[in-house]
Formats: C-alpha cells, structure tokens, sequence
C-alpha cells in the first residue's frame, strides 16, 4: 500500500509502503554492548520501560541475553526496548530528540569513528546474537532533512541543500537497491546507504530547505526515480550499467560535469581527463572554499577530484585471500580489460603465483570489488591507472593515479557544489545530473 501522500498516478519505482522509513543505527557488526540514552527534561518521550517519565537518561548493556536497564529506580532486565519521541518535521531543531552513544559512521571505510547522534521518532533495541541493534523508525520528512547535513555541511548553499534534501527523498521513497530488508530495516545510517546522524547537525539553514522543498521529487515516466548520488565523479558522471549493470536508466547517464558538453567521453583519453579542469566537481573552484563547513568535517582531507595512492602488494594479496580464498605466492601485474565512460574499471585481472608456484590470474569485477581489493579500507573510486605498472613485477607496492571519489552516478555532491556557489539554483542542478526528469509533488 502507497502511502496516503502519493499520488495514485506517480507510482513509487520500488519502494516503500509507509510513510516511515526503518534505519539501522546499530548494527551486530558493530560489535557494540553498552549505549548510553539521554534526552532533554522538556522531551516528551514515551516507551516500553516502566518509570522512564521520571527519567532523563539510561544506561543500556548485554546481560546473559538480555538488555540491563540502569538508571532507573528500580534497574531491571527486558528483552526488547522501545522508546521514542515526536518525529514531525516542524518539531525539529539542532539536537532534538534522544541522544544515542556510541554509533559508528563510516563504516568499514577508511574514515570510520564513532560519533554520538539525536534522532527523532521511535527508536527499538534489541539483541542480535551478544550486541546490540537499534533501528529508527522515523517520518520520511523528518529523515531526509536529517540527511542533508549529515551528507553536508553546515555551511553548504541553500541551494545544494536543497538539491541534497530531493535526491534524498527520491532515493528513500525508490529504495531500489533494498539492501537491508531481509535485516529487518529499510536502510542503515551510513555510506552504504545514506548518512543519516539525525539531528545532530540540523540548522535553521539546512531545514528551511527541507521544508521550502517538503514533498518535491524527480519522476521519469511518472514514477520516483532512483536518486543515485557520490562524492565527486571526477569530471564526467558515470552510466548507471558500468557499476550496477542492468537495464539502461535513461536519466542515469554519462555527461560531463561542467558548463559545457565536451565532445567523447572521459575514458576516450586519459591524459585529457587529467589535465581537465573545468568541471563543477574540480578542486580548482573550491581553492578559497571551506570545504570542511561546505561538506561537513568526515571529508575535510582533501577534494579528492584527482589524488594518488600507494598499496602493497602484500595488502592486495590479504585482500585476495580474504575476498576470494585463494592464497598466492605473488603479485606479478595487473591487466585492465574495460572501463566505462567516466574511466571507472568495470573489471581487472590480477596477474601472479599461486601457491603451488604455478602462474594464476584472478578477474575482479565491479566498480565496488575493485575499490575493496585496492585498499585497506575502501579506495576513493575505481577510476584510476597503474603508475608503476612497467615495473610492477619488481616493486613492492602498486601505485595508482586515480580520479573522483564514489561510484560516479548521479549527483555528484561536489559538482553541485561548484554549481551552487556559481548561483545556479537546486532545480537547474538536479535537472543537470538527472536529464530529462520531471518535477513533481507528492
């Protein structure tokens, strides 16, 4: 069933069936057993512990599979908490809601730290073998609000919050990807999905975008659209099919990232791509830029448009072991067979020893499988060249030349950006990356 806001004749792509969405805050992975909850004295909260109203705060940990509730006047153990509060959009404001410690942002990626959030709506804790999990049902409104200053900063353009806020909630509203159902969420907290720290760095700014674009979406043939969105695409967004395959998506299309429509694509030549500049997305428009309040602080390291970086062989090799199960004695070369428009590699093989000393080569496919098995953590993009690669056989680490940061399709947060403080405005940006879309209201 639609919710009661859409309309019969603008049907979601996939989508969901309420007007709440479920967002996995603590996950099992986390490996988290004690949260602490606070809320404002003026919050009115309600839940499923007795003697909360008399409370402000409480301290929650793993107890011989049960949750321990302390804090309270009479401490005791339950299976299951519930507590929550009001998650209407005009009750919001910087810090409402109940406070949530410790949560994990980024994680898995090479930023990863844990960070203390506020979250408006429901909140429901529960057991996952010995950790705990916390998923926040909340008002779709409420929650793409909350998005746009957790994927931006403070100081972003009104216009690039704006922009943030609609993909945000054609991106919820399709949930195509529907990564988490089967975990009993629609969408976790983090870069996996959206980045939602509720409303930790919600200001009067970011929500009157919000509320100035309350209901707004992007449709193609009538339905929501499957908002896909990265960091920066490095000069030329790229198509839908090189990193998820599948059908072709009309709007989800390679283009250039700047005022004007060069001839060819990025991968055409690589050397040119280098040496382009002119991109909304580039590092030369944001040389006087606060890029830590623009972006928010998780990003503060760099532009991340063009970088280098180096790995050893010895990572790689952990990596292939760990992703694959396949030991080997050396990493001997590395052959790129296909790129897509915007130069990200679709697929490489990797070249060596095995460990039975007979030569071996791997493939690894995917914009995502790559950008795992080239890093520690998680690489900036899979759009980058083997500098070293005449002598890769002898040298001890692998160094890449790399462009843009994220799979490359959409939006390109940082190319809105550049657009928004050129004065262009949300719906001149969002018409740019998502060509010959509609927009509409719920």
């Amino acid at each position: 069933m639609l919710p009661h806001w859409v309309l019969p004749l603008m049907p979601i792509s996939c989508g969901l069936n309420n007007d709440l969405i479920r967002v996995g805050i603590v996950l099992p992975e986390d490996r988290i057993q004690k949260l602490t909850l606070s809320w404002a004295a003026d919050l009115s909260v309600h839940g499923n512990i007795p003697g909360i109203e008399n409370v402000h705060s409480l301290e929650l940990s793993v107890d011989s599979g049960q949750i321990q509730i302390s804090g309270l006047a009479d401490p005791h153990s339950q299976a299951e908490v519930i507590i929550g509060c009001s998650d209407g959009i005009e009750s919001l404001k910087t810090g409402y809601g109940i406070r949530i410690e410790p949560v994990i942002a980024g994680r898995g990626f090479h930023w990863e730290k844990q960070i203390i959030v506020d979250l408006p709506g429901e909140l429901k804790i529960s057991i996952e073998g010995k950790y705990l999990k916390l998923i926040n049902s909340v008002n779709i409104e409420a929650y793409v609000a909350c998005v746009a200053t957790s994927e931006m900063g403070s100081e972003a353009p009104e216009a690039l919050l704006a922009a943030q806020t609609v993909v945000a909630r054609c991106w919820s509203l399709a949930l195509a990807e529907a990564k988490h159902l089967s975990e009993g969420f629609d969408v976790c907290n983090d870069d996996c999905c959206q980045r939602y720290q509720g409303t930790s760095f919600l200001t009067d700014h970011s929500l009157k975008a919000a509320l100035d674009t309350r209901g707004e979406v992007l449709t193609y043939n009538s339905e929501v659209i499957d908002a896909r969105y990265s960091k920066n695409c490095g000069g030329m967004v790229e198509d839908y099919q090189t990193v998820w395959g599948g059908k072709k998506v009309p709007y989800l299309i390679p283009l250039w990232d700047g005022p004007e429509q060069r001839a060819g694509q990025a991968v055409d030549d690589l050397d040119d791509l280098w040496n382009y500049d002119q991109a909304y997305c580039s590092s030369k428009r944001f040389e006087s830029v606060n890029l830590a309040g623009m972006l928010g602080k998780v990003d503060v390291s760099g532009s991340y448009y063009r970088w280098e970086e180096s790995i050893s062989k010895t990572t790689i090799l952990e990596n292939l072991k760990k992703y694959t199960g396949l030991t080997w004695r050396s990493l001997d070369g590395i052959r790129i067979m296909e790129r897509g428009a915007s130069s990200r590699i679709k697929y490489l093989f990797l070249l060596g020893v095995d460990a039975d000393g007979q030569d071996a080569e791997q493939k690894v496919i995917s914009e995502y499988g790559i950008r795992r098995m080239f890093s520690k953590s998680f690489l900036y993009s899979s759009a980058f060249i083997i500098k070293n690669e005449k002598t890769l056989q002898n040298d001890d680490e692998v160094v890449l030349k790399g462009v843009g940061w994220g799979h490359g399709v959409g939006l390109c947060q940082m190319g809105a950006l550049g657009m928004a403080l050129n004065k262009i405005g949300y719906k001149e940006i969002l018409s740019h990356y998502y060509p010959g879309t509609t927009f509409s209201h719920l």
